[in-house]
């Protein structure tokens, strides 16, 4: 009778301790109240363009996108990745001798837009910065999703 006790007593045990994990699984799109922000503490925060966002704490390790949060208090995700389009045809040399190094670059032929990943959200935001000045007349972003993807 004991054994049994025990054994079930343990399945409670997992069984809880999984769904409190899931409960506090973020997506893009949902919206934190103060109470739940305030948990973290002090987030490190960049301004991109006009906007501002903080980061998030990873949730676990080895993710390679990283959570955001927007002046409203919406998660958002980012994938590191800066967006290169309408740039000269040296834009791949010009992303690959620009300082922080991406961890890859992919270039979409047929729409002429190049990605280049970097391998974290910090040498993203330096990067954008540093591609702009590099490349004036190219469009060069960094894309953050901010809702939930609907297919269609």
């Amino acid at each position: 009778m004991n054994k049994s006790f025990r054994r079930y007593f343990g399945l409670f045990g997992m069984a809880l301790a999984l769904t409190s994990s899931a409960a506090f699984a973020l997506t893009p799109g949902q919206k934190l109240t103060k109470a739940e922000i305030a948990e973290w503490g002090a987030l490190t925060e960049y301004k991109i363009g006009s906007s501002r966002v903080r980061v998030i704490p990873p949730q676990y390790s080895g993710s390679q996108d990283t959570l955001l949060l927007n002046a409203q208090g919406v998660v958002g995700v980012s994938r590191n990745e800066v967006v290169v389009s309408e740039a000269p045809a040296d834009a791949q040399a010009v992303i690959q001798q620009t300082q922080p190094r991406p961890v890859s670059v992919q270039h979409f032929q047929p729409t002429d837009i190049t990605v280049a990943k970097y391998a974290d959200f910090a040498q993203a935001v330096e990067a954008l910065r540093a591609l702009k000045a590099a490349l004036p007349g190219a469009k060069v972003g960094l894309p953050v999703q901010f809702s939930k993807q609907v297919p269609y």
